[in-house]
């Protein structure tokens, strides 16, 4: 009875509110280590000063599966695929709650990067497969849309959890979680159903043969955009909570408080641009405008002595970068033919850990100590500008850049 239920012809409906739990989690799991590390460290007897690791290795882990993984037009394998990269994560996930050794923590966190980058190609690919084109813009929007949400909701809801307690609680529920929506999958994935919208084979295969250089030079084009983007945003978020910390002793629940409303705020805005019909010029003006207010924000909360003011900047970047970043993914990636989709869906989610990385590493390289022991983030503010304005600049490039196969075969 269950089977036949969900194999009518709303089950393609219940797959994408599956795949954006899917994603939520994986998002949450990459974002919960950071609250998390320095406990985890301090437990198994290792200095605070080496929790960052366990953040790098899910990081780079990540970053080199994304590059490995590609997504292919077949739904069934995608969804078998799918279903395997699940149940990895979710073991890995409660096991690492019963570890006390660091050198396992950190070999967990691998293989957590390894199963939630595959996943974060593979999720976002079925998804862009199960859209037509009326929808696939507004559903990839959605589905990004999982990581604001997680950080606004999905962190501060395991801390909460997990105070009482300890960080390996936190990982327990977050493995029940996932145990749950893998099995949500597998009543999909034990179901056959027609999509919506199929790519025939024959579109996929006839190309014209001078599509090759053009779609090269697009895909260099939006690897270019995709990681300034991500680069700026994060050479600066990096540094906001330490500049609020160090400088303006910012309180815990203020700072706390930041994060869930800069998530819920950046959730809002990337729904209100998933259901609005915009034309190319529409997104322009937007991520000109976005950019614009973020060079303000930064310009503002480093400036200003006045930690709630300083406060309200740090909201309002996370919520314009953030929504900027997503923005532009979408926007990319639905423009994309099937073939070369498959390749930048790729791309985009290496090249997101790897400019998160590289990001807040080159920013710490800027910023200097003080004789009072505050920091001075002159330097930063100064490059951080010039790195926010690239985005826009190359956005505007994006009408010398020839798109000839956007969305013709799906």
């Amino acid at each position: 009875m269950l089977i036949s239920y969900f194999s009518s012809r709303r089950i393609s409906d219940y797959s994408l509110y599956i795949c954006f739990m899917v994603h939520f989690l994986v998002a949450l799991d990459a974002l919960v280590i950071v609250p998390f590390s320095s406990l985890m460290t301090l437990e198994v007897g290792v200095p605070a000063s080496q929790a960052g690791y366990l953040t790098s290795a899910y990081a780079l882990a990540a970053a080199l599966t994304c590059l490995i993984i590609k997504g292919s037009y077949d739904i069934n394998r995608e969804k078998k695929r799918i279903f395997f990269y699940l149940a990895g994560i979710t073991s890995v996930t409660l096991l690492t709650s019963v570890l006390d050794d660091f050198t396992l923590l950190l070999f967990a966190r691998i293989l957590t990067g390894f199963f939630g980058g595959a996943l974060a190609v593979l999720n976002l690919n079925y998804v862009v497969l199960l859209s037509d084109k009326n929808n696939k813009k507004k559903n990839t929007a959605i589905l990004v849309s999982s990581f604001p949400l997680a950080l606004a909701l999905g962190v501060p809801s395991l801390i909460l959890a997990s105070s009482g307690t300890n960080w390996q609680f936190g990982f327990q529920l977050l493995g029940m979680a996932l145990f749950f929506v893998t099995f949500l999958f597998a009543i999909v994935l034990l179901t056959s159903f027609k999509p919506r919208v199929t790519t025939p084979i024959i579109n996929i295969q006839e190309s014209p043969p001078m599509a090759s250089l053009s779609n090269y030079k697009t895909s260099l084009f939006s690897i270019s955009i995709i990681f300034t983007a991500i680069f700026s945003t994060f050479f600066v978020s990096t540094q906001y909570p330490v500049m609020l910390t160090i400088n303006l002793k910012i309180s815990d629940n203020l700072l706390s408080l930041c994060y869930t409303v800069s998530g819920l705020g950046s959730f809002i805005f990337i729904q209100y641009y998933a259901r609005a019909k915009m034309n190319d010029y529409s997104v322009g003006k937007l991520i000109g405008l976005l950019s614009l207010v973020m060079a303000v924000s930064v310009g503002i909360g480093f400036q200003t002595e006045n930690v709630n003011l300083a406060a309200l900047a740090f909201v309002l970047f996370v919520i314009v970068s953030s929504t900027r970043t997503l923005v532009l993914i979408t926007e990319l990636i639905s423009a994309f033919t099937p073939q070369d989709r498959v390749i930048i869906i790729s791309l985009q989610n290496s090249l997101q850990h790897c400019a998160v990385g590289l990001g807040g590493a080159l920013s710490s390289l800027t910023v200097n100590l003080q004789s009072d022991h505050s920091l001075d983030f002159s330097t930063m503010l100064y490059v951080a500008l010039a790195f926010i304005a690239c985005t826009p600049v190359l956005w505007k490039g994006k009408s010398f850049i020839r798109f000839d196969n956007v969305n013709q075969t799906g």
